[in-house]
């Protein structure tokens, strides 16, 4: 069980954050696979620290539902839960459309101009890596969705929906693993997205059809993603 950590810890992050966002990502990006072990002795070497901030970073994950904590018999990650996959789904298709009605052709050209260059990192990330799955682009995806509820002025709902939203996530991921091609098709339709944030929303686009698609990608392939990885997922 080795963790793919890119970055060092910040000067002002306490051990416990800097572990909480490692440990996050690597679950996230199913470096620590559905049903692992999490032995916290190896997870605090790995990471150069104490058993301590590991176990509350473990428990935050705990309250995500991204960790299952074991009285008597340590953690281990969750599995993908296909009732919390549709919960997450939910969530978001029907909160960020309304938020996007609300936003498209209202944003000041400072918030256009941070959309943009979140977009145009997205293409660069993709074209660095063609045909191969980019974690990169996965964060910068999360960070527009995220730009969306700060300027609605909604950011402690994103910090709720992207905790309660892990296993919906998870599920995208591992959708892209068979499908790479859909990196590209996410950011097509962000381009698109940007020019209705931009303008407004054209009356010949449904948007509902429009982000349900953007959102649910994911379910054109979902019996191959199941069958290829049954044994992350329960219920």
């Amino acid at each position: 069980m080795t963790l793919e950590v890119l970055r060092q810890r910040h000067p002002d992050e306490n051990s416990r954050a800097y572990s909480y966002w490692a440990l996050r990502r690597n679950i996230m990006i199913l470096r620590l696979e559905p049903g692992a072990i999490l032995n916290e002795a190896e997870l605090g070497e790995q990471l150069g620290m104490s058993r301590t901030p590991i176990r509350e970073a473990l428990i935050l994950l705990g309250n995500e539902g991204l960790v299952d904590i074991l009285p008597q018999r340590g953690s281990k990650v969750s599995r993908i839960s296909l009732s919390h996959v549709k919960e997450g789904y939910f969530m978001r298709r029907v909160l960020e459309e309304a938020i996007i009605k609300e936003l498209a052709g209202t944003l000041s050209p400072e918030q256009m101009e941070k959309i943009k260059e979140n977009i145009d990192l997205q293409e660069e990330a993709l074209s660095g890596s063609p045909g191969k799955i980019n974690d990169v682009f996965f964060e910068l995806d999360d960070e527009m969705h995220r730009l969306l509820y700060e300027f609605s002025h909604r950011a402690r709902i994103w910090d709720s929906v992207h905790g309660l939203c892990s296993h919906y996530d998870r599920i995208r991921y591992l959708d892209t693993r068979i499908n790479v091609e859909n990196q590209m098709m996410i950011l097509e339709q962000h381009r698109e997205l940007y020019y209705y944030l931009m303008m407004g929303i054209p009356g010949n686009v449904d948007l509902e059809l429009f982000y349900t698609d953007h959102l649910g990608r994911w379910l054109d392939d979902f019996r191959n993603t199941y069958t290829a990885y049954q044994e992350y997922f329960c219920d």
